[in-house]
């Protein structure tokens, strides 16, 4: 029917170590690199009829390494990359800020904030900036547990891929519902597939 198109479904990518190779403290185009075939995943995504959003945290900005207006140049350069491939990113949110006093260099984003994941405050705020109508349905994919436990309490499918950390960080206790070797995998093996069913 057609209700069922208009309901707006998301992935939710982490950046580092998902899209792009994960470079200590990352902050300079230069240091930009795709992970390979996340354009093309993207892309798939895309043609699927996913909202594609990228939630990041970004504690480089709270630890003084760079500004928030590099981190957003850095954001730009990767959604100008991915149109080059054909591949669309829907919006871009990122959490500046970090709990510990001793890392947050800059007072001002030293907060105990609601979007630094494993908080699933940046999911929430996308939902409501796009009318995603159901998050159960939309997936959340990522190289840390922080971005599967955000996915778990927003409600979203996890798929824990193995670039970047791998889940190593092993910083809480969780289960993804889905293992993939990347980005590419994830969406050609897991999304498309679960679409079929």
């Amino acid at each position: 029917s057609n209700n069922k198109n208009k309901m707006v479904k998301a992935v939710f990518l982490d950046r580092d170590g998902v899209i792009n190779e994960d470079v200590d403290h990352l902050h300079r185009k230069e240091d930009f690199a795709f992970i390979p075939r996340a354009p093309q995943a993207i892309k798939l995504l895309n043609e699927n009829g996913y909202t594609v959003i990228v939630i990041t945290n970004q504690t480089t900005i709270a630890r003084g390494i760079c500004l928030e207006e590099d981190v957003v140049r850095l954001n730009r350069h990767m959604t100008e990359l991915l149109s080059q491939q054909g591949a669309k990113i829907d919006a871009v949110y990122y959490c500046p800020h970090h709990p510990d006093p001793e890392k947050a260099q800059i007072r001002k984003y030293n907060i105990d904030c609601e979007c630094r994941k494993p908080k699933p405050g940046m999911i929430f705020q996308a939902q409501r900036d796009f009318q995603i109508s159901d998050l159960s349905e939309s997936y959340m994919i990522g190289d840390k547990t922080s971005d599967i436990k955000a996915g778990f309490l927003a409600g979203c499918k996890t798929i824990l891929v193995e670039t970047g950390y791998g889940g190593s960080d092993n910083l809480y206790e969780v289960t993804p519902d889905y293992i993939a070797s990347d980005l590419y995998s994830a969406v050609s093996e897991v999304i498309l597939k679960q679409m079929e069913k």
